[in-house]
């Protein structure tokens, strides 16, 4: 009935376009594109006490300042609309006595600044001349338009970039020989930063450190960028102050420059200890009337506003949407008020699926805690067709992380709220892409009480992107009880020995644990971890001395993740300690576990995959070109007696080879006939590698347009020994 529902609408909606196309007019209503009205768009807060404060209440205080300091994200559409409208509001409470400062135009394009404004020149000559920044459209230029027609003052307030390269190119000394308008365009002056200010600006740029400046002492860094833009624009201020006697100034910076009253608001005040300074921080957030201030106050007023746009940043631009994050949730049986469980969250490797994760940890944890495994957000078919996903790309690991953190934290709220979960035995972890994720996690986190344990963190470098979370700026909340152990396989020891001592010396508890070079210990060590991190016993070391190995040539995560739970599976079953190796050990009393694919086995109830979908479908089984005639006839029996229709009738068993009469193209070319065309294909093998399942698809191209066709690269990760898979 839905899905008849949903399809009427489309053809409706088609309908009316294609015979009336589109309305007369209705392009013309800017209402139709219209942001919302700012006052749903943003919350303001008082900066110290995290109250509430309306916006009319914030405009009438920022009015009755001296200099009224904007620290901005320089792409946020909000950001900008939030800006306009203080500009317009100070304007209107003090008379139009009010002048516009701007980190965004150097000194020495004033004349092009003051020209335009006064209507001297035209925008062309002024946009050729003033080295506007890239987002000047959308984000300066309805602050310089405003000001034009209100004929108001706008200064140009940063260091010049031509005298800032002959500063790094001929030494600070230059400075004492300028003359003229050179000399006009440098401050008078030079004041060194706070140790705060450089501790803080060491620890933004901590992978990159050169870019502060260098040296150790705050006077060595007196001629660095940072310390001649904030000195440039402390000056602007206080000489545009000065020489408008009854004005206001407002100033647009960069949120860094001024935060926590400190850099360009401190040159200021150095030059003006008598001003009247009110800083504000506009922060982009997704939920601006339900997030929380934490940390010590960064500003006046926090202006917390929708993130919604932003325009272009190195090349793209960029809207924000709301996005779920999916994730997989198992609590023991017998779990009640009066005994709550431990809880493990789980972030798997890149190319695996929460069911995965959940495959994993289940069989072996899931009687003593409960579970949660999250997908990860970038959906990807992986080389070998199955379903995977990945954390993070490197482009934009700081947001990807950034959300992952968010989303944790929420999963991590929502179910200690809502089921008997021990608060104090939490344990976040992952491994591989998902290790680095949850390092990540363990660093950043203000929120959760947690044991994080990243086992063998993989494409970790990005987490030096991250600045340390700095005692001195957390304020009076207490830091989170939280620890990081991480798993250090052989090879990376010196990165994250250097890395963590940083972390401890901000007072987060790290640890490293050497990763098993015994590959018959190592599912057993890393379960060891986690039940240490939840408070459980560790489990013993196998005494039996039978080692069993499954061979796994194939290097694919899906095939990886398969011989792993065939592994652990058959360690719980036989009591052995069993190995995944890619090569033939070479010790003594070694067992292989054989990894062929039997039919006979296929008959038990959810052995056979199922084709996924809401009503189902056909699951294709293709059999190997040297398929046994024993083989054949066991497939199909199996279609005959159909285990997948047992379960559901919307379920189907149908069995191909590669080519032939019975061949996967002809096959799917009679279920077409047939109106069957949802269908799931797997090989009849236990893991097949990208190139089989390559060559599978191009065989049957043709009918992707016209079958839903999916993909599994084998049948080895079913459990065929339980009456029901998993």
């Amino acid at each position: 009935m839905i899905r008849c529902f949903v399809a009427s609408c489309v053809l409706v909606s088609l309908s009316s376009c294609t015979s009336t196309g589109r309305s007369p007019g209705s392009g013309g209503d800017p209402a139709k594109w219209a942001a919302p009205p700012l006052d749903r768009a943003v919350s303001v807060r008082d900066g110290r006490t995290g109250n509430d404060v309306s916006f009319e209440s914030f405009l009438d205080a920022v009015a009755e300042a001296d200099v009224v300091f904007l620290g901005e994200l320089h792409t946020d559409e909000t950001t900008h609309r939030v800006e306009l409208a203080v500009y317009e509001g100070m304007l209107a409470r003090r008379d139009g006595n009010v002048v516009l400062s701007m980190e965004m135009f150097e000194r020495d394009v004033q004349e092009y600044v003051d020209a335009y404004v006064a209507g001297e020149i035209d925008e062309a000559a002024f946009l050729e001349n003033s080295r506007p920044w890239g987002n000047y459209r959308t984000a300066y230029r309805p602050l310089i338009e405003r000001a034009k027609k209100s004929k108001g003052r706008v200064v140009a307030a940063n260091f010049p970039r031509p005298l800032r390269r002959k500063v790094a190119m001929e030494g600070p000394e230059i400075l004492e020989s300028l003359e003229g308008d050179e000399a006009r365009q440098a401050p008078r002056n030079f004041f060194a930063n706070t140790p705060a200010y450089w501790r803080r600006t060491d620890n933004a740029v901590r992978s990159h450190r050169v870019m502060g400046g260098g040296g150790d002492g705050d006077d060595s860094r007196l001629y660095s960028t940072q310390s001649l833009w904030d000195n440039a624009m402390g000056e602007s201020c206080a000489l545009a102050l000065d020489a408008n006697p009854g004005h206001s100034v407002l100033h647009v910076n960069g949120g860094f420059h001024t935060a926590y009253w400190d850099g360009t608001a401190e040159q200021l005040r150095l030059r003006m200890p008598g001003a009247k300074i009110i800083t504000v921080s506009i922060s982009p957030t997704l939920n601006p009337s339900v997030a929380d201030l934490s940390g010590a106050p960064v500003a006046d007023f926090v202006v917390l506003a929708e993130s919604r746009a932003t325009d272009v940043n190195d090349g793209t631009w960029s809207v924000t949407v709301g996005r779920e994050q999916e994730y997989r949730f198992h609590l023991p049986a017998g779990t009640t008020d009066d005994k709550p469980v431990p809880l493990l969250i789980w972030l798997g490797d890149d190319g695996l699926t929460a069911s995965d994760g959940m495959d994993l940890w289940k069989d072996r944890l899931g009687d003593e805690v409960a579970i949660a495994v999250l997908d990860a957000p970038y959906r990807a078919i992986q080389e070998d067709l199955s379903r995977g996903g990945r954390w993070f790309w490197p482009d934009s690991f700081s947001s990807d992380v950034g959300s992952m953190i968010s989303s944790v934290e929420r999963i991590w709220g929502y179910l200690l709220r809502n089921y008997p979960i021990d608060p104090t035995r939490v344990c976040v972890a992952g491994e591989g892409t998902g290790g680095t994720v949850v390092a990540s996690i363990g660093l950043l986190t203000d929120r959760m009480d947690i044991e994080a344990v990243a086992i063998e963190p993989s494409r970790y470098v990005k987490i030096k992107d991250f600045p340390l979370p700095l005692p001195e700026f957390q304020g009076d909340d207490a830091p989170p009880d939280r620890s990081l152990r991480v798993v250090i396989r052989d090879g990376d020891s010196q990165w994250w020995s250097e890395e963590l001592a940083e972390y401890a010396a901000i007072g987060i508890d790290t640890s490293t644990v050497d990763a098993s070079e015994d590959p018959w210990a190592i599912e057993r060590d890393a379960t060891n971890v986690l039940r240490v991190a939840m408070g459980f016993e560790t489990l013993p070391s196998n005494e039996t001395g039978n080692r069993q190995y499954i061979l796994s040539e194939n290097d694919s995560p899906r095939a990886g993740h398969w011989a792993r739970l065939f592994a652990l599976r058959a360690t719980e079953r036989d009591g052995a300690s069993v190995a995944v190796l890619r090569v033939a050990p070479e010790v003594d009393g070694a067992t292989l576990i054989p990894t062929e694919i039997h039919p006979e086995a296929f008959a038990l109830k959810g052995a056979l995959p199922k084709c996924p979908g809401p009503f189902g479908g056909t699951t294709v089984v293709v059999l190997p070109d040297d398929a046994s005639s024993q083989d054949v006839a066991a497939w199909d029996a199996l279609v005959a007696d159909d285990p997948l229709t047992k379960r559901s009738r919307f379920l189907r068993l149908r069995v191909a080879t590669r080519t032939g009469e019975r061949g996967l193209l002809a096959v799917l070319e009679k279920l077409k006939s047939e109106n069957r065309e949802n269908i799931l294909i797997v090989p009849a093998m236990f893991c097949a590698d990208g190139s089989f399942m390559r060559g599978l698809k191009k065989r049957v191209s043709g009918l992707e347009d016209q079958m839903t066709l999916q993909w599994l690269p084998g049948l080895g990760g079913r459990d065929v020994g339980d009456t029901e898979a998993k």
